[in-house]
């Protein structure tokens, strides 16, 4: 079953959205969506579960966002297809990269919902072991690519001594790309085709 969509937004297709649900426990997605609702249960939180269009534990790049947007609240995914402008820039980011989401896996700093608020110190610190112990699952994993500078205050707290290469851009976010779209934008494919390039 291809889960792959070929243009932005695809989540506004409930059939889509269908078919990844039913890959939730496949061999690269089971430790991803038992830890995703370990994490739900622990913090009584709302959680978005990982992306099955991905590569999933095998995944090589790992795509860290700050915390989770209302779509996929909606969605029930952390996910590049969810339909709100943010997922739509990084689709369509990483398409003009070269970067293949067949080898990434998108996540959040944060990885539960904060009402549209970026996350508190004391937040970003609560979510350093869930992000350490993801870090420790993906044992394939090259590079690393940082959206945004709640997500970078995240890595610094967690990611430090994995020995990855470390690709940092502005968030995907309108409010963040179109502050200043001529330079912003190709930071973002720039930070894409570096990582693409650090996996070859």
């Amino acid at each position: 079953m291809d889960v792959f969509p070929s243009t932005p937004r695809a989540h506004r297709n409930p059939v889509v959205i269908a078919r990844k649900m039913a890959l939730l426990k496949a061999p690269h997605m089971a430790k991803l969506t038992e830890f995703a609702q370990r994490i739900a249960t622990e913090r009584k939180a709302d959680v978005p579960l990982f992306d099955p269009a991905s590569g999933g534990v095998n995944s090589k790049v790992l795509l860290l966002l700050e915390s989770p947007g209302p779509a996929s609240a909606k969605s029930g995914l952390n996910s590049l297809d969810n339909d709100d402008p943010t997922a739509a820039n990084g689709f369509s980011a990483m398409a003009e990269a070269g970067l293949s989401r067949r080898v990434c896996l998108s996540w959040n700093v944060v990885p539960w919902h904060l009402s549209n608020r970026e996350p508190t110190p004391a937040e970003l610190r609560a979510a350093v072991p869930y992000l350490v112990e993801l870090l420790r699952m993906l044992t394939g994993l090259k590079a690393v690519v940082v959206l945004g500078r709640p997500a970078g205050t995240g890595w610094t707290l967690s990611g430090r001594g994995h020995k990855l290469k470390v690709f940092n851009a502005p968030h995907p976010a309108p409010l963040s790309i179109n502050r200043d779209r001529a330079g912003r934008w190709p930071q973002l494919v720039d930070a894409f085709r570096q990582a693409a390039k650090a996996i070859d």
